[in-house]
């Protein structure tokens, strides 16, 4: 079994089609409810990486024979969390139990410390071989999320009319604001400043500092989303006397699922809560999704089971549970032992 380094930012085409297939096998196995990404799509984002992160590769293969499995890790270089990077490992089922992941696992873990990432993070579906297997190797579960699917056919709309109607009798002092794709320029340091309340979102257990977000470092993810093909709709509250942002929420149209909306973000900033305004946010953006955009069939969100107040609302819009993952996490060193 060989296992080979591989730079998907200068790699020829009869590596990358192969390391695409790995990531069909891995899409069909795990997450087969979603369309996976054409290659072209898929292409695009692993050879040209944003300037603040990189995804290191690795691939095994029997000689000149398929590629048995891939490792992953990411390396973030922004202002916080610099000790910490993000490792994954796939190996077909067919070849599993031949010792193919901690292989792979290997040149990935000596990168880390290289680079000076004393703390591993990973993902698995909750209670499949991945979490089997990651606990085995000793790395501890820190959180447990559910990805959750609304079928807007479901949706009760006279509910959500309510909301928007009740929002606003309670949130006086307070409008909305909305723009579709970037944020337009007067607002984006504001818009920036406030996408970080996300830090207050539940964490359970795991290790990690707040993140930080820049100007700089948003337009270049906007422009990277773009040149994707995807679309989104931004809504946010603005706090009228002061003329801060205090909440927004996204929905992101995904190039290649025309028929799925993706609820990202949604956030409050504490100091401006318990006013209706998450429902206010979700509940118009929604609104104008079941006017404006007949062909979506559905919107995924993804929230931590510990996050009760967003279950809340998302519950009662209709989401259902379809998936678990839990994130683990695993001292480099300890894992370096484990491998051997």
């Amino acid at each position: 079994m060989d296992v080979t380094f591989l730079d998907t930012t200068t790699a020829a085409e009869e590596d990358l089609r192969p390391l695409y297939e790995l990531v069909v096998a891995e899409h069909e196995e795990l997450w087969s409810e979603d369309p996976v990404q054409p290659y072209d799509k898929w292409r695009l984002q692993v050879a040209t990486p944003v300037s603040w992160s990189r995804t290191d590769r690795w691939v095994a293969r029997d000689g000149d024979g398929p590629r048995l499995g891939v490792a992953t890790l990411g390396l973030g270089f922004t202002e916080t969390n610099r000790d910490k990077a993000a490792i994954g490992v796939y190996v077909r089922p067919g070849v599993r139990g031949r010792g193919a992941s901690k292989a792979l696992l290997r040149p990935a873990v000596d990168k880390a410390l290289e680079e000076g990432r004393m703390l591993l993070n990973g993902a698995a579906v909750t209670d499949g071989d991945g979490a089997r297997f990651a606990e085995a190797l000793g790395a501890e579960r820190k959180i447990t999320e559910r990805k959750s699917r609304m079928v807007l056919a479901d949706v009760d709309r006279s509910m959500l009319e309510d909301w928007v109607v009740r929002a606003k009798e309670r949130a006086e002092g307070y409008s909305m604001l909305a723009w579709d794709g970037p944020v337009p320029d007067e607002y984006l340091d504001r818009f920036v400043a406030l996408t970080m309340v996300m830090n207050t979102a539940p964490r359970d257990d795991l290790e990690m500092d707040d993140w930080i977000h820049t100007p700089e470092r948003h337009r270049e993810g906007e422009e990277r989303a773009i040149k994707a093909g995807h679309a989104w709709w931004t809504l946010v509250v603005r706090h009228d006397a002061s003329d801060e942002l205090v909440g927004y929420t996204e929905f992101v149209f995904p190039s290649h699922a025309p028929e799925a909306a993706w609820q990202e973000a949604t956030a409050v900033d504490p100091t401006h809560r318990d006013k209706g305004l998450g429902r206010w946010l979700k509940a118009s953006n929604c609104l104008r999704l079941l006017d404006e955009k007949p062909d979506v069939r559905y919107v995924d969100t993804w929230n931590a089971y510990s996050n009760a107040p967003m279950l809340g609302i998302n519950i009662a819009m209709g989401f259902e549970v379809i998936k678990s993952f839990s994130e683990y996490q695993i001292r480099t060193e300890a894992l370096q032992a484990r491998l051997g």
